[in-house]
């Protein structure tokens, strides 16, 4: 991977909070001031709210009713069971997609309900349902179609849908641009009705149904104990859905996590357990950054490579031979997806160091041979290195698919209403969205995309890093590791925090580690503390730690369980002092 000159240095700003009410709630909680000032950045202001972060209680998830229609949602689903019919779950081929529809198989199933389910393959058919889809549930003779994290805008396969006589059922999260006439929506985010559970993923949004239909098979009280045993193992589906897909880790997010956690720890589920092995989990303390990095890129690989139903059979088989193959499959393909982001990055950064795009404004990659699997996380690596948002487009024919990715100070929301006219579809987040645009529409997507921010009065800053505050190398201690633990689960919303650390210098050499050494494993030293160190993707960047003196570092903290406990950085940044 090049490590040329191109990117960009982000400027880090330090996050600002009350001091006073900050230091109020460190007295009443028994906590460091740095924890405090975590727990008022994220909104927690009082010392009860403090609390319920803190110990996120299972009874504080909103009641499925909440949801718009999902009271009706659960009648059309039962009077399909009770006619003898069969539900078509249609999910994603994302973790997110594949979880929440894991979760519906799993509990409808259980009910007795027939079900079948169905995936897209990324490269045949794209992203939502499709008209093949469709028409294979019609061949099938399902009655009910249930989309999950997915439908919201595919108005014309919804439409021939109808025309074949199935109903449909959409459960999703995203942006509800294109919404179809005369079905159920069960969305928390609606353009038209408020509602509690905003924010909820797809795999979210899947859990509450499967519990509200639970509830009401069940006579519309508590269920039985079976069933209260499988809806408590699928919250450990809703976790991986709920962290992979980027969601913020607040409200009923962080209840679903954490709780969903936990349970992941004792799953039986025999794919599950070969693959966190393989993964190198421990198990007894698996973390949200397990899901992020090790558990959902080997699931996300089935369907970024190849086709996401591995995946979906992973999470449910029974079959101990057959899990421990499904996961060895996983890891296979997952490192050919690293091969493949690895080559499409490289490519990206060339054209931007051969000067081959505009300086300022979003970037638009586009080359024949790419694959669309991998498109998404190009984008974030390239967006994050050029502090820009990014579109990366993998042409095959006369189309272009692919994906793009923004910033908070910088959505890609504000570029869909430009896009329509252009593109043959595009959607998704303000920080994330996928597109089809004619290869010769490419140009146009361009120009439009850059003569928008020409056209603003107001000039762009880079978007900036924020850190959380300043330590000294004497601040380093377990006791602020184990508090800062407590935070956790972490992700979108409750970012892990980052501190500007000074006063440390460089203790021995540091060493390139990892697959193609590129990561750096150093030591430091500084006011009697000794602590270990891990940068990664950072190869290019070492000699910044020779230079000698003092550094400043910006990093995490964390603990290491490896042969013992100690206090570990994982370094994001390295500053001239």
């Amino acid at each position: 991977m090049s490590s040329g000159s191109s990117a960009i240095r982000r400027p880090w700003i330090c996050r600002e909070v009350d001091e006073t009410i900050a230091s109020e709630l460190a007295r009443q909680l028994g906590t460091p001031d740095v924890v405090s000032r975590l727990l008022v950045d994220r909104g927690m202001t009082t010392l009860e709210e403090a609390r319920a972060f803190l110990d996120p209680k299972w009874n504080g998830l909103h009641d499925p009713s909440e949801l718009p229609d999902l009271e009706e949602a659960v009648d059309m689903i039962l009077a399909v069971r009770d006619a003898g019919g069969t539900v078509g779950v249609f999910g994603d081929y994302d973790v997110d997609g594949i979880s929440g529809s894991a979760i519906l198989q799993e509990v409808f199933r259980h009910l007795g309900i027939q079900v079948t389910c169905r995936l897209p393959h990324r490269v045949r058919e794209g992203y939502g349902l499709s008209k093949v889809a469709v028409e294979e549930f019609a061949e099938k003779e399902v009655d009910l179609i249930v989309t999950v994290d997915g439908g919201s805008n595919d108005a014309e396969a919804i439409q021939l849908a109808q025309e074949l006589g199935l109903e449909v059922i959409v459960t999703d999260h995203h942006q509800v641009m294109n919404p179809s006439e005369g079905i159920l929506l069960v969305h928390p985010d609606r353009p038209d009705q408020e509602c509690l559970s905003v924010g909820l993923c797809g795999a979210g949004v899947a859990y509450k149904l499967a519990w509200a239909v639970a509830r009401e098979a069940g006579g519309g009280g508590a269920v039985d104990e079976a069933t209260r045993d499988l809806l408590i193992e699928m919250a450990g589906f809703a976790s991986l859905g709920t962290v992979a897909d980027v969601v913020p880790l607040t409200g009923e997010n962080r209840i679903i996590v954490r709780h969903g956690l936990r349970i992941l720890q004792s799953t039986r589920r025999p794919g599950l357990e070969a693959l966190m092995d393989q993964c190198n989990i421990d198990r007894t303390k698996i973390s949200s950054t397990d899901i992020g990095f090790r558990i959902a890129p080997h699931l996300n690989a089935a369907g970024r490579i190849d086709d996401a139903t591995a995946a979906l059979e992973l999470l449910t088989t029974a079959d101990s031979q057959r899990g421990k193959e499904l996961a060895r499959e996983m890891g296979n393909l997952n490192r050919r997806r690293k091969e493949i982001e690895d080559e499409m990055v490289e490519a990206c950064v060339e054209e931007v160091e051969a000067g081959k795009h505009p300086e300022e404004g979003p970037l638009v990659f586009a080359r024949e041979g790419w694959h669309t699997g991998v498109a998404g996380i190009v984008a974030s690596r390239i967006s994050e290195r050029q502090g820009r948002p990014t579109w990366v487009l993998c042409i095959d024919g006369d189309e272009a698919r692919g994906s793009g990715r923004g910033f908070p100070e910088w959505s890609l929301a504000e570029m869909y209403p430009l896009m329509e006219p252009i593109v043959e579809r595009v959607g998704g987040h303000a920080a994330a969205g996928g597109t089809t645009v004619a290869v010769d529409q490419i140009d146009s997507l361009r120009s439009a995309l850059l003569q928008s921010e020409a056209d603003r009065e107001q000039e762009r800053d880079v978007p900036p890093r924020y850190y959380d505050g300043v330590l000294a190398a004497a601040d380093l201690t377990m006791t602020l590791a184990e508090h800062l633990e407590c935070l956790a689960p972490f992700g979108e919303g409750n970012r892990e925090p980052v501190f500007r650390i000074e006063g440390l210098r460089l203790d021995g050499d540091p060493r390139l580690v990892g697959e193609q050494q590129a990561h750096i494993q150093a030591h430091f030293r500084g006011e009697g503390v000794r602590i270990p160190s891990i940068w990664f993707r950072a190869a290019g960047r070492a000699h910044e730690l020779t230079r000698g003196g003092e550094v400043v570092l910006m990093a995490r903290i964390g603990i290491n369980d490896f042969r013992g406990r100690h206090l570990q950085l994982q370094i994001v940044d390295c500053l001239e002092d």
